[in-house]
């Protein structure tokens, strides 16, 4: 299988729609699900201008705020090809500034791409924010095995590769605690149901190597719509993570202290576990990232239909500022982000916020080496 996501979500699959599907128990379920690609709940990817047959068209198909991410990726790679700047961030940059220019939608090849360059990204991030320590780890067994340590008090965020030889990655947000089990909350940015079954067998791995008494909460953000952008999107969530630390702090200790992320007596529907009987059998948590996460976690969402859904369980929440940029301080809200960042490729138009902010991630990498 190649990229993380291989196809266009048609639809939002709920869990409603997957456990009335069942009909096995857990275990043939599981290899059943083990076995079959997660591919067909999507439809094919948006086809390109080029692709198209319209490639000339490219730059009125963009909106000016692409453009100009584009332009300001531009005048860095040059100024960083004048002072030798590492060459495979330089062919980073090249090729999603190819793609954004082009109008082509992010392939495998970016998200190789997005991988090969993630350490130079995160060193950006961790050198300006001190307290973020974001890692990347490249297997489900290095991120178990990280999480062992508990020696002392830390947090920290990774973005992890769901499975051995795949592409696909969550991020987490972690608490290790001195001579305690460690809290861990996965943040999956595609919809949960398309990769249940790598889920499935990570927290079946974390119970066997860490026992039950790490605490696990899985939220689905279901912003990706996309084939190759789990990574960006994962990066993206560690951010937010970090920036709305006091909450994830209150989350983590009530996972801690007993279990789960509501505050004890609080038995509002927001924090209520999805309520399925395959993932309750597999120890996992799953919650719905759209009543609850603030706007920012929703900044880069591919959908229209996303965000209106966001809304409608969050009253007011279109018109919340998700401007984090320190070059340009601005208000954007996430209705303007929405609107200004919307490109047309074939007969779709989407939002290419996330691939606009890969071009501001690599500009900030380059700007600091």
């Amino acid at each position: 299988m190649g990229g993380c996501i291989s196809r266009m979500s048609g639809r939002r699959e709920t869990h409603q729609d997957y456990r009335h599907s069942q009909e096995t128990e857990f275990a043939a379920h599981l290899e059943s699900a083990q076995s079959s690609s997660p591919r067909s709940s999507f439809e094919r990817p948006l086809q390109s201008t080029e692709q198209s047959g319209s490639g000339n068209a490219s730059s009125r198909s963009r909106s000016s705020r692409v453009n100009e991410k584009i332009e300001l990726l531009g005048q860095t790679l040059e100024r960083a090809r004048q002072t030798g700047t590492p060459s495979s961030l330089m062919e980073y940059g090249r090729q999603v500034a190819h793609y954004l220019s082009a109008n082509t939608q992010p392939d495998e090849r970016i998200l190789s791409l997005d991988i090969n360059n993630f350490h130079h990204l995160a060193a950006s991030y961790n050198r300006r924010y001190p307290e973020l320590d974001l890692r990347h780890m490249d297997s489900p067994a290095t991120f178990l095995d990280t999480l062992n340590d508990r020696s002392r008090d830390r947090a920290w965020r990774a973005v992890v590769r769901l499975s051995d030889g795949e592409k696909h990655h969550f991020a987490a947000d972690v608490r290790t605690r001195a001579g305690a089990a460690p809290t861990v909350i996965v943040m999956e940015g595609a919809n949960f149901y398309t990769f249940v079954a790598p889920h499935f067998k990570l927290r079946a791995a974390s119970l066997e190597q860490l026992g039950a008494e790490p605490q696990w909460a899985f939220i689905e953000i279901d912003a990706q719509k996309s084939a190759a952008d789990c990574v960006m999107f994962g990066l993206q969530f560690a951010l937010a993570a970090h920036r709305e630390s006091p909450t994830f702090d209150s989350w983590h200790d009530n996972l801690h202290q007993h279990g789960t992320m509501a505050r004890e007596g609080d038995c509002s529907s927001d924090f209520m576990p999805s309520p399925d009987a395959m993932l309750e059998y597999a120890q996992i948590n799953l919650f719905h990232g759209e009543r609850f996460l603030p706007a920012p976690f929703y900044k880069h969402s591919h959908s229209s239909s996303v965000i209106a859904e966001v809304a409608g369980h969050q009253p007011g929440i279109k018109e919340r500022d998700v401007s984090t940029s320190r070059r340009d301080p601005k208000t954007e809200s996430l209705a303007n982000r929405l609107e200004a960042f919307a490109v047309q490729r074939g007969s779709r138009q989407y939002s290419a916020s996330i691939e606009t902010s890969r071009a501001t991630k690599i500009r900030t990498a380059l700007n600091m080496i």
